[in-house]
């Protein structure tokens, strides 16, 4: 390893990287031209003020009552506000589906996400006045692709596309896969997952893995399922959906570049998790290169 706090600072001179950034993209063994490549936070700080998408009071995107509600249409599951619901609702919800999925409506990477099992309806209610008035919301958990299962069976394996938007096209600049590597439900990358590089025109893993500590991994650390050559299930209607969703988006102010955290499900259905307004620049680690000059060059256009 050549990581020095002297390249450290020459690397932040010339792109404008942070401390996770330099090791992230190893940034220490790559040459100028390779680490101009790379989209930063500062970078996509200044693109995004660029474009108008720096409206920090916009919250759809990253409120989940608010996200699930304007894109229904891409869920692909049910789910319940408990605080706009009656204590009859959430009861028949909840033993309708025998096990939902809890998430603060607030919070990212995975913070705070938990799965609750029916018992009884005495407990069900507790749990209702517990997170009445708290903002979370909960939804059916959803049954994934058996393909995918063959990663981690214990949480959905995600892929994160990212999308910018203008008014005669969806761009697509970049996909990532995600997966947890215990039998946790939780598959972020930040709350100790692995990731992986994905070629977004075929949906094939065209490079081994990183984990959490920044190490190349072959295989599935829980599985031993080799990353290089994997194929995401049903990737042309996962194109298909983000190019609608990405188009939808559209259609609020500030949400241009957007990245969509994707589902594979049983059925062949692609279900959208979320859109990450502002997303974070670490989804570029296990690519070759990063997509800054191709970001800078789309947003000359709104």
């Amino acid at each position: 390893v050549r990581a020095s706090w002297k390249d450290y600072l020459r690397a932040r001179e010339q792109i404008s990287c942070n401390v996770d950034e330099y090791f992230a993209f190893e940034l220490f063994d790559k040459t100028d031209a390779q680490r101009d490549t790379y989209l930063t936070m500062d970078r996509q700080d200044a693109i995004v003020d660029q474009i108008g998408d720096f409206n920090l009071a916009v919250t759809l995107p990253g409120n989940k009552a608010l996200f699930n509600g304007y894109f229904e249409a891409f869920l692909q599951r049910e789910w319940l506000h408990p605080t706009d619901s009656t204590p009859e609702q959430f009861l028949a919800f909840v033993k309708r589906h025998g096990a939902v999925v809890v998430k603060p409506t607030d919070l990212y990477g995975g913070k705070g996400i938990t799965l609750h099992r029916y018992a009884d309806d005495a407990e069900t209610l507790r749990f209702y006045d517990e997170l009445y008035g708290s903002g979370a919301v909960i939804e059916e958990r959803m049954i994934q692709h058996e393909q995918m299962n063959r990663l981690n069976p214990h949480c959905i394996n995600s892929v994160r596309v990212m999308t910018y938007t203008d008014r005669d096209d969806v761009h697509i600049l970049l996909a990532t896969g995600r997966s947890g590597v215990d039998d946790g439900i939780v598959d972020n990358f930040g709350s100790g997952g692995v990731s992986f590089a994905i070629d977004w025109q075929t949906g094939v893993i065209c490079a081994d893995g990183i984990d959490q500590d920044l190490r190349r991994i072959a295989t599935h650390p829980l599985t031993g399922t080799p990353f290089k050559g994997f194929a995401v299930p049903n990737w042309d209607k996962a194109l298909d959906v983000v190019r609608r969703i990405a188009r939808r988006a559209y259609t609020l102010p500030q949400c241009r570049w957007v990245g969509w955290d994707l589902a594979f499900l049983a059925n062949g259905e692609v279900a959208v998790i979320e859109g990450n307004w502002r997303p974070g620049t670490l989804a570029q680690n296990t690519h070759e290169k990063g997509i800054y000059h191709e970001l800078a060059a789309l947003v000359q256009k709104l």
